[in-house]
């Protein structure tokens, strides 16, 4: 048997770290002294350290490699492989996109740091009475565009002729970017039904006076859109009557850049 200090030279492995494996019911010592709590490893242990260190390397998390040795098959382990490559690449495009918007900042000469809030019109108007296909759901803000495609799905196997471009409602009173209450709707035509128990439903927006503007851009900086509205209801004596919704007139489906898209944001208002 090994001490755990010979052991962590033979794997390169710190003994802390091999502390932490024991803790995580990873890659326990082979025999821990009762009287002095000194661990010790068998020769044997040793391939197995080499394979979690090479499966860290290869960015697996603590769970994910005890999973892949509880399963402990070359399929298993080549469809975990396949996952985290697919993760990875993943990561990487959303890394070269960074790159990317950074670059165009030294590229532009752009002043991040003091940059100044956009300026916007705010035009006000009566919203007519509409009916909608909606969802209210649940779900990771990556995944939007996802739902929204399956809206035009259910429209198409429905029969429903859309009248104009998606909206989303976010309920929640923070963002969290993972788990979005979010309610998506789309208008249509008159005289649609769907069969009870869909998880669509076909509903009516009434009759609101609004405020609106529209935003040109990335929804990184859709913020400053939100705030000219506020801004411009509290200077013109109006409440809020209902909640805030975004329109996408123009976006990731026309296959333009993120500086193309347009977006337009409403505010249902009332008089003081």
């Amino acid at each position: 048997m090994y001490t755990i200090s010979r052991f962590s030279k033979l794997c390169k492995m710190s003994t802390r770290m091999l502390r932490h494996y024991d803790k995580e019911q990873l890659l326990k010592p082979i025999h821990v002294d009762a009287t002095n709590g000194y661990r010790y490893y068998d020769k044997d242990q040793l391939e197995m350290a080499l394979q979690i260190k090479k499966l860290r390397e290869y960015k697996f998390s603590l769970p994910e490699i005890r999973e892949i040795f509880q399963t402990a098959d070359e399929k298993s382990l080549n469809e975990w492989m396949l996952l985290k490559i697919q993760e990875l690449s993943n990561e990487i495009n959303s890394h070269r996109e960074i790159i990317a918007d950074m670059q165009g900042i030294i590229d532009q000469e752009a002043d991040m740091i003091h940059r100044e809030g956009r300026i916007y019109d705010v035009l006000f108007g009566k919203r007519s009475e509409i009916p909608i296909l909606s969802q209210r759901l649940r779900i990771n803000i990556a995944d939007m565009d996802h739902y929204i495609d399956s809206l035009y799905i259910e429209a198409k196997d429905n029969h429903i002729q859309l009248l104009g471009a998606p909206s989303a409602i976010f309920w929640d009173e923070e963002f969290t970017s993972e788990e979005c209450d979010i309610e998506l709707m789309i208008p249509i035509s008159q005289g649609h039904e769907l069969d009870a128990g869909s998880q669509w439903q076909i509903q009516r927006l009434p009759d609101k006076l609004i405020a609106t503007t529209l935003h040109m851009g990335s929804y990184d900086y859709i913020g400053y859109a939100h705030t000219a509205i506020e801004e411009w209801i509290a200077c013109n004596d109006y409440v809020l009557d209902g909640p805030p919704y975004e329109t996408y007139l123009k976006s990731l489906e026309c296959d333009c850049s993120l500086e193309e898209y347009v977006t337009q944001v409403c505010f249902p208002i009332m008089k003081k």
